[in-house]
């Protein structure tokens, strides 16, 4: 097998990068995350064999139909151009696809009989609340927007537009939309979750100031599907952190490249 450094993994304007200078390049800017993703999709075929779980050619045409459709692939002539846009053959995107199919199945398999148990001990991390905010950097300019909302009755969304610092929210008015208790820091979940809808809460600190909060609705934690799959993928999650840690896991392709 050819030495990393031999190997040319680009070519630009004739002159040839090889594979070792670009995994140096990975290395150093922290872009490792496809070592992980491969040891994790390794660890859950391995687990998948122990316990039997197989992909059906049934499933595996499902998952691609799935795939195509979310992505506006309607003919095999734009999957072609998908794939090869991506430098993928049509070999290697059947066996990523039937490895997602395997971490679904997995997931179910992993998770099945404990989603109710961890809802029950984690249910107030599914609470959420629909908020909109004012960011300001004085504390004393919070208080002042804070009374005219309470006092003048102005309108709460107008002021976002006009005074708040926060650059990914003020053109919608303020409006952060649904955010879950984890998201909040501590000051700001006991104003929020200790509110009613329409009330509005803070002045509160924040890296990037001080925050008004109003809260527009409030979400008590409920399992629905939406709630049973994340926390099925949470389960996993933690499952695959505990197989890491388990196993023996060698970046043999840096070992080389470093001798």
């Amino acid at each position: 097998m050819p030495h990393p450094n031999e190997l040319i993994a680009l070519e630009v304007n004739g002159e040839g990068i090889a594979l070792s200078d670009v995994l140096s390049y990975a290395k150093f800017s922290g872009e490792m995350g496809f070592l992980q993703a491969a040891a994790d999709a390794a660890l859950i075929r391995q687990a998948a064999e122990s316990r039997g779980v197989t992909v059906s050619d049934a499933e595996l045409q499902q998952s691609a139909d799935q795939f195509r459709d979310a992505r506006g692939l309607h003919g095999a002539a734009q999957t072609r151009d998908w794939l090869a846009a991506r430098h993928l053959s049509f070999g290697e995107w059947e066996s990523l696809l039937e490895a997602e199919v395997l971490v679904r199945k997995m997931r179910d398999a992993l998770t099945g009989g404990h989603v109710a148990h961890y809802f029950a001990g984690h249910r107030l991390e599914f609470d959420a609340a629909v908020i909109s905010q004012i960011v300001v950097r004085d504390e004393g300019v919070a208080r002042e927007l804070r009374a005219q909302v309470l006092e003048d009755v102005a309108d709460f969304h107008a002021l976002a537009r006009q005074h708040s610092t926060d650059e990914a929210t003020r053109a919608a008015g303020g409006y952060l939309g649904p955010v879950k208790r984890p998201a909040l820091a501590a000051a700001a979940q006991a104003a929020v979750f200790g509110a009613r809808a329409g009330e509005v809460v803070g002045p509160v600190r924040t890296d990037a100031g001080w925050q008004l909060i109003k809260v527009e609705a409030l979400r008590p934690a409920t399992l629905d599907e939406a709630t049973r799959e994340e926390i099925k993928s949470l389960l996993l999650n933690e499952w695959l952190s505990d197989q890491r840690s388990r196993a023996r896991i060698s970046a043999l392709l840096f070992d080389q490249v470093e001798t």
